[in-house]
């Protein structure tokens, strides 16, 4: 019996080549986030972020897709819930560190009955400065926080969720912001702006 094998092309061993040598590329790196993940107790995803639109206090409206190009900490809490209490500071630390990097947290209360005069005293109580939105003034999915609160998602730069986070965190610590920053945020100013020219 004859076995008739097709000849490889230069193409096709080209493409095999170049895949391999990616892969050989980026194995380290998804097995060190990978790792970087479980040590922070966190779940790895991969999947398109669902579409969602916002309304802060000021009437301002939010769509994810505005933020493309932005790596983004999306961050469910609530006002009852009492870790939330203790993990919003925290994520306020967190925004200062962040600042220069290109990384934008949006925190959504959850509150069935929402006051959002009540709900900014609260953040103003804890010293919170950035922008908290309300998921009754918007069309944001549930789904999201359908695991309970808090619960912390990382977007990346072109919208896609990359990682889960399940109760409350020490968003401050220096080992949560390098992994934010390997993650979600832009590499670096520096290179961000030698792109432009």
């Amino acid at each position: 019996m004859r076995v008739f094998q097709q000849p490889v092309s230069r193409t096709g061993f080209s493409r095999v080549a170049v895949l391999t040598a990616l892969w050989l590329l980026l194995s380290p790196v998804l097995g060190a986030q990978a790792a970087s993940l479980e040590s922070q107790h966190m779940q790895r995803l991969d999947e398109a972020a669902p579409d969602f639109r916002l309304r802060d206090a000021s009437g301002r409206t939010l769509h994810l897709a505005d933020l493309r190009g932005h790596g983004i900490i999306l961050h469910f809490w609530a006002t009852w819930c009492e870790p939330c209490r203790e993990e919003l500071p925290t994520l306020e630390a967190m925004v200062r560190q962040l600042a220069d990097s290109g990384v934008i947290l949006v925190a959504v209360a959850i509150d069935e009955e929402p006051d959002i005069a009540r709900v900014r005293r609260y953040a103003h109580d804890l010293d919170v400065t950035f922008p908290v939105y309300l998921a009754s003034e918007g069309t944001i999915s549930d789904r999201y926080w359908s695991w309970g609160v808090p619960v912390t998602y990382l977007i990346d730069l072109q919208g896609r969720l990359v990682a889960r986070s399940l109760g409350p965190r020490n968003w401050a610590s220096p080992s949560m912001h390098a992994l934010i920053t390997q993650l979600v945020a832009p590499k670096s100013r520096k290179l961000r702006e030698s792109n432009v020219r």
